[in-house]
C-alpha cells in the first residue's frame, strides 16, 4: 500500500512527463494519471484523518483520566493532613 507522499510524488512524475511529451494525447494522458494519483493521494490523507480522529475518540477516557488519576491521592493526603 502506497503512502500520502508516495502517490504525490507518483502525481508529480506524471506531471513531468507530460511536459515532455511532444504529442498532445501523451500529455492528456499523463495528466489524467496524474489527477488519479492526487486523488488517491487526498483519499488516502481523509483515511488517515477518519482513523487518527477514531483512535482519539477511543483513547479520549483513557488519557484524561491518566492526566488527573496522579492528582487524586496527593489532594486526599493533604486534605487528611489539615483535617
Amino acid at each position: 500500500m502506497r503512502t500520502v507522499a508516495e502517490c504525490k510524488e507518483r502525481a508529480e512524475e506524471c506531471r513531468r512527463l507530460a511536459n515532455l511529451g511532444a504529442d498532445r494525447r501523451d500529455w492528456g494522458h499523463f495528466e489524467e494519471m496524474a489527477q488519479t494519483w492526487d486523488m488517491l493521494a487526498r483519499q488516502k490523507q481523509e483515511r488517515l484523518r477518519w482513523k487518527t480522529a477514531a483512535l482519539a475518540d477511543r483513547f479520549r477516557n483513557v488519557l484524561f483520566l491518566s492526566d488527573i488519576a496522579p492528582k487524586a491521592p496527593a489532594e486526599a493526603d493533604n486534605n487528611e493532613k489539615a483535617a
